[in-house]
């Protein structure tokens, strides 16, 4: 009969699907992995994107799982699991969404003119200062695929953490964060550029 989906197309379908929501979890997984301090960053930008990765790969799964089965009691628990799993998937995003900040970045490149940038991201919740305050500074360094990205402070405006008074180039190869409760200071690496702690206080 025309129009009707064949057992063995159905089959394929089902893991074409499975497969796609499969590789969706595992690029996330990488951008994850990339996300953390000194990870590549054009890998962690383009791929640590959960609303569009998760969310491709959970409407691929429940794709799969409603074609997988036809018995009706399979089916039904089937389409019960997926739909909570999506209404809760739903439910995160739009809290994400809800709790969004107003960011503000800024970049100072370093005086010894090598691929290596200092850059401060600020974010603010709510109306003002007393409804929440954020701060990270991190270090960039290199060019294309191999640049990397390092997370130097995350400072969240809380008593023991304090507010960000400065964070900026010291020497050729130094960089030193203020705050209004500790003072850091990092050298970075000759060989491999990488920001090592010199002192704290």
């Amino acid at each position: 009969m025309r129009g009707r989906v064949t057992p063995r197309a159905r089959r394929t379908l089902v893991r074409a699907l499975a497969g796609a929501g499969l590789a969706a979890v595992l690029l996330y997984t990488v951008g994850q992995w990339e996300s953390r301090s000194g990870g590549r960053m054009q890998v962690a930008d383009l791929l640590n994107r959960p609303e569009a990765l998760l969310g491709a790969a959970l409407a691929a799964l429940i794709g799969a799982a409603w074609l997988a089965d036809r018995r009706s009691a399979v089916r039904s628990a089937t389409r019960a699991v997926t739909v909570t799993a999506g209404v809760v998937f739903l439910l995160g995003a739009l809290a994400v969404h809800k709790v969004s900040a107003a960011e503000t970045r800024s970049r100072e490149s370093a005086p010894a003119g090598a691929e290596q940038a200092l850059v401060v991201v600020h974010r603010s919740y709510g109306a003002g200062p007393e409804h929440g305050e954020h701060w990270q500074v991190l270090l960039e360094s290199g060019s294309g695929w191999d640049a990397r990205r390092w997370t130097l402070a995350d400072i969240d405006g809380a008593p023991d953490g304090g507010r960000l008074v400065q964070a900026s180039w010291t020497g050729r190869d130094r960089i030193t964060i203020v705050t209004d409760a500790y003072q850091r200071v990092f050298t970075l690496d000759q060989d491999t550029g990488e920001p090592v702690e010199a002192r704290y206080r």
